[in-house]
């Protein structure tokens, strides 16, 4: 069994200079988390955009709904998305119109961005900075469920989806609380994995995946637990999933077939490499076992002992 993750490192390992898995686990990932001048940047341009909106529409609220909210974020890699809750009074018959309008909105009066276009669901901007990318969600009320709220937003075709992200928030922090913080850990490996690779694949899928994984798992171990989800959306050939939240339809994976033929093709690479983890690992082969470490993560994942945990 691979080893797994702990937030503690051994006096040993720390003392001896040698670095566990969970150890060079924690080191990867606390380099790709977003720092406080970050932070402070995207909540600088979190009032311009948000100013802009306000000028042209009803925003009843605009909030953080993707991977800087949910603690998932990679740098510099994640995008910062926004969910721009606006009255029915705008609510357009196709949602392309919606999209445009927002989108020669900001064109017009975000100066500073180096491009402003519509990447469905949401209008993509451009900034020049640490955090570049900001996407922007026009979302709609649909409806209430048990004091859910239900949103609509722009889908294929301009025709609208249901969306739930206060809803999918709540259920990743459940579901990481209970783990101290495992199931955060897992969606970034799995999201950094992505960026490294450059999958084709929702983000937002991989998180609700490590998400359904810890709900359905009473302990995590990293590189384990990571096997067993990626072998998962293998043999199902990375089929969309139910809403673990059970409030909209089916998650999708991909935009598109293509896309999605691409991402299982990556997947069952990250499936082996993992595999030959596993085994070298066993072995006690130490530099085969980084190797596929690396393969999964890049050169810039920490050289460890496949002897520590």
């Amino acid at each position: 069994m691979l080893v797994g993750h702990t937030n503690e490192r051994s006096a040993d390992s720390v003392g001896s200079g040698v670095t566990s898995i969970s150890a060079g686990i924690d080191d990867f990932l606390q380099e790709r988390k977003p720092q406080k001048w970050h932070r402070d940047e995207v909540s600088r341009y979190r009032e311009c955009i948000l100013g802009v909106l306000e000028s042209e529409f009803t925003v009843f609220n605009f909030f953080q709904s993707g991977s800087f909210q949910h603690g998932t974020a990679v740098t510099p890699y994640s995008d910062v998305d926004y969910m721009a809750c606006l009255s029915v009074k705008h609510k357009t018959g196709s949602s392309t119109t919606i999209l445009n309008k927002v989108r020669d909105l900001f064109k017009s009066e975000l100066v500073e961005a180096r491009e402003i276009y519509v990447d469905r669901p949401t209008v993509k901007i451009e900034f020049p900075g640490l955090v570049t990318d900001y996407e922007i969600t026009p979302a709609f009320f649909e409806r209430n469920v048990d004091g859910e709220f239900v949103r609509h937003i722009p889908a294929r075709g301009g025709t609208w989806r249901e969306a739930a992200p206060e809803a999918h928030l709540s259920f990743v922090a459940d579901v990481d609380q209970k783990h101290h913080g495992g199931v955060r850990m897992l969606a970034r490996l799995l999201k950094a994995w992505k960026y490294e690779h450059s999958v084709p694949i929702s983000s937002f899928y991989l998180e609700m995946r490590a998400a359904e994984y810890g709900k359905n798992n009473d302990s995590l171990w990293s590189l384990y637990s990571l096997r067993h989800i990626v072998s998962k959306l293998v043999s199902s050939e990375l089929a969309a999933m139910n809403d673990p939240a059970r409030l909209v339809n089916r998650i999708m994976p991909c935009s598109g077939e293509s896309n999605r033929a691409t991402a299982l093709a990556c997947l069952r690479t990250l499936e082996k490499d993992l595999i030959e983890a596993n085994r070298a690992n066993d072995a006690g082969e130490r530099w085969k076992f980084n190797q596929a470490l690396q393969a999964v993560w890049g050169s810039e994942f920490p050289y460890v002992d496949a002897d520590t945990a």
